[in-house]
């Protein structure tokens, strides 16, 4: 005869024998509860109430008693009769108790106490975890000269726009002829430091129109004048030139490229009417001043 039974899922489960069906009942499949039908037609009653099927009987639990601590065993004091035959005619003086607690140091017990083992690491699951760092590390592509280039391109960007913006025309003081003349005679045979464009240009002028253009004038008075005053004015357009070049960050030494014929000087002209630098350099601070505020 077929049987049939529903499982915990719900799922309809036919079996061909009664042995089979037993057969799922010792192993716990099938219980009490489950629904079984026998046959095509039969009708789905509970697997307890079909006679043909033997079940477990359920075992009752015993209660385990109450057994005494280890640690109350050991603490507690065995008292002999005589003993107690004396307490009993001991009268105990009253005592006033305090409400103190006392702290009570608990007995080990060496037998029960248990040592509390510490795990030991895993050697091999942490040679592959740093195995997989390792890897995750190398996988890692480094980044491309391009990308770096163009990072420290925008870095310079952004430091020329601070410079700019702290170092701009409107915030400085402006050097006008006759402090140009002032300052390059009170540095006279200074050759450190830095000069300024206006500080340089404005000197120039003046060596031109006091040394430079009388010597071309058909007058001996005035030739002879333009030559003493070249002759003054050689040491400080020096010195002038020299600090004009420290201010575009170069060398004093390029002035001597003004003594190759007709491009030296083209080259050194080039260099100073180029911008100096902005803010502090190898050769000293910035030549101009920072405007007073009114």
């Amino acid at each position: 005869m077929i049987y049939k039974f529903i499982d915990n899922n719900g799922a309809v489960i036919t079996v061909n024998t009664l042995s089979s069906l037993q057969a799922l009942i010792e192993s716990d499949t099938i219980r009490g509860n489950t629904k079984v039908k026998a046959g095509l037609r039969g009708k789905w009653i509970k697997a307890e109430d079909l006679n043909e099927l033997k079940f477990k009987e359920k075992k009752i639990e015993e209660i385990p008693k109450k057994t005494e601590d280890i640690k109350s065993i050991i603490t507690r004091k065995t008292t002999s009769p005589t003993e107690k035959e004396k307490n009993k005619n001991i009268k105990a003086p009253k005592v006033e108790i305090k409400s103190t607690k006392v702290e009570e140091t608990p007995v080990q017990d060496t037998e029960t106490t248990k040592v509390e083992e510490t795990p030991l690491q895993d050697t091999e699951t942490t040679e592959i975890e740093e195995k997989d760092i390792v890897k995750s590390e190398d996988s890692m592509e480094p980044p491309s000269e391009e990308l770096i280039s163009t990072t420290k391109e925008t870095q310079s960007k952004t430091e020329e726009e601070k410079l700019q913006e702290i170092y701009a025309d409107t915030k400085m003081e402006d050097i006008n002829f006759f402090n140009a003349i002032k300052i390059c005679f009170q540095k006279f045979f200074v050759f450190t430091n830095r000069a300024s464009r206006s500080e340089y240009w404005w000197f120039i002028l003046f060596y031109i129109i006091s040394a430079t253009i009388p010597t071309f004038v058909p007058n001996e008075n005035v030739v002879v004048f333009g030559y003493i005053m070249s002759f003054l004015l050689f040491i400080p357009s020096i010195a002038v030139t020299v600090r004009r070049l420290h201010d575009i960050n170069k060398s004093g030494w390029f002035i001597f490229i003004s003594l190759i014929p007709i491009l030296g000087s083209i080259i050194v002209l080039v260099m100073t009417i180029e911008k100096g630098t902005l803010g502090k350099n190898r050769f000293g601070e910035y030549p101009l001043k920072f405007k007073k505020d009114k």
